[in-house]
């Protein structure tokens, strides 16, 4: 199996790799020998983790059962595989109450697909066995997607990678895979559980930013001048848009959520909301008090500008080797061959300030999840969906079980072409996006604000065979 740099790939949270790299993430451990199974035994626990110095939080969190010894992390182990592995992953949740896994991004069965309307929650003591091939490279994520908002913030979330052939070269160790997520803590360090208005209403709003489980006050990344590095991102958050820069530096965007596009493209800023993955190169130089930031971004409701925030600061040491050529080709990908004729579906994203408990609502075609209907798509069928975003903030619309092309953005045509299974509606503007399903079942949309999907803005598709039959597997 191709790895990732030794410095993420470290044996578990408190190894020596992992005191040198803070932000070294914990690999979850293959327990099967065959070259194409990746067999991982995971349990969902209760665990302590300090978020501040000296003080521990109780945080809900995946421990790697394969490894004797190993502990609780923040985030959970990272998966590693290659496109055509079967991926086998048994989860034993020991949590006070249920809980499922979804792999976001990707593509796999309805029933491995980890959401109340293909699974019973995993009981409390007992274990469910997820058991799919990988037919996409990428950079992925796993997460409950019960009680999402709460299970999420708690710690549950982790990375996953699925490899392929093309492998840009890049500097010994630099490989590297980020979470960005943050949390609202107390005083004492603990994870607060008081919900204010604004809460609700755009996301919990956290006081501590994290990357890699890290407390960004003492994220210091270790590089070299002239070096060339891979960055994965995911924004694991419930409700922040982190709108990346590195001062001095561009993006060369070379990946999105389903896997690397077909013509990179460089950018100065990288807005990254809840759920998107992004894969960019950064050929660095050195610089004093380097670091990567997240700068406002106008989400709406009238959020103030906190000015340029630190997520981790470069320390140079050394001078790194030259590389081989970037690619000249990467993704290949066929766009989807709308035209006039091509049937299409409106989805309008809605809100109120209150629903009659003082908290906020949110709708999708004026229902709220779970009290809305079921909608019916055929398996294979091409589809336009127009997104509508009636509400006075941006919304990340997430779709379940497939990738889809991007076709215009506020009027304005999309005219880079990827695979993403997350999109940013901004506020009183429309999406519009190509979609084809290609397994059968009931599949999840939602808006990736954690609280906005628990608080309504969420529904489901049921995708029949060309027989008007739900799969055989239902």
């Amino acid at each position: 199996m191709l790895a990732l740099s030794a410095a993420l790939l470290c044996g578990c949270a408190r190894s020596d790799s992992a005191r040198r790299d803070p932000l070294a993430l914990t690999t979850a451990t293959d327990l099967d020998p065959s070259a194409d199974v990746v067999e991982i035994e995971l349990v969902a626990e209760v665990a302590s983790k300090e978020y501040l110095d000296g003080k521990d939080a109780l945080v809900w969190g995946y421990r790697d059962a394969g490894r004797k010894g190993a502990k609780v992390t923040v985030p959970g182990p990272l998966i590693e595989a290659k496109v055509g592995d079967l991926l086998i992953v048994r989860v034993t949740n020991e949590l006070p109450e249920p809980t499922t896994v979804h792999w976001h991004g990707i593509r796999l069965p309805a029933l491995m697909d980890g959401t109340n309307m293909s699974q019973m929650p995993i009981p409390v003591g007992e274990s469910f066995e997820y058991r799919f091939t990988v037919i996409d490279a990428g950079t992925f994520w796993y997460h409950p997607h019960v009680r999402a908002d709460m299970q999420i913030e708690n710690g549950l979330y982790a990375p996953l990678i699925v490899h392929a052939g093309l492998e840009p070269d890049v500097d010994v160790e630099a490989d590297r895979y980020f979470v960005l997520d943050e949390v609202k803590l107390d005083a004492d360090g603990t994870l607060t559980e008081t919900m204010g208005t604004l809460d609700y209403m755009v996301g919990k709003q956290g006081n501590v930013r994290l990357v890699n489980g890290v407390n960004t006050e003492s994220t210091v990344l270790s590089v070299k001048d002239g070096a060339r590095e891979r960055w994965r991102f995911v924004n694991a958050a419930n409700g922040r848009f982190f709108n990346l820069s590195l001062p001095g530096h561009s993006f060369l965007v070379i990946g999105w959520d389903g896997g690397l596009i077909e013509t990179p493209y460089t950018t100065q800023t990288l807005l990254v909301s809840p759920g998107e993955r992004y894969e960019v190169i950064v050929e660095l130089t050195k610089a004093e008090n380097l670091a990567l930031q997240t700068l406002y971004y106008d989400r709406g409701h009238d959020l103030p500008d906190p000015g340029p925030l630190d997520l981790l600061r470069l320390r140079f040491k050394g001078t790194a080797e030259a590389r081989e050529p970037l690619p000249a080709a990467w993704g290949n990908i066929d766009p989807l061959p709308v035209d006039a004729s091509t049937p299409s579906r409106s989805f309008v994203l809605s809100e109120v300030d209150d629903g009659g408990d003082g908290k906020p609502r949110f709708f999708i075609n004026d229902e709220a999840w779970p009290f809305n209907v079921t909608i019916m798509g055929s398996l294979g069928q091409l589809e336009v969906w127009e997104i509508v975003n009636t509400a006075e903030m941006d919304h990340p619309f997430h779709l379940h079980g497939v990738f889809f092309q991007v076709l215009d953005v506020a009027g304005v045509p999309e005219t880079r072409l990827g695979w993403k299974d997350t999109v940013v509606v901004p506020q009183s503007a429309t999406v519009r996006f190509a979609v084809r399903f290609d397994e059968p079942g009931m599949w999840m949309y939602h808006c990736h604000i954690l609280e906005h999907a628990e608080l309504g803005m969420m529904g489901q598709i049921m995708v029949m065979d060309t027989m008007g039959a739900a799969a055989a597997s239902l």
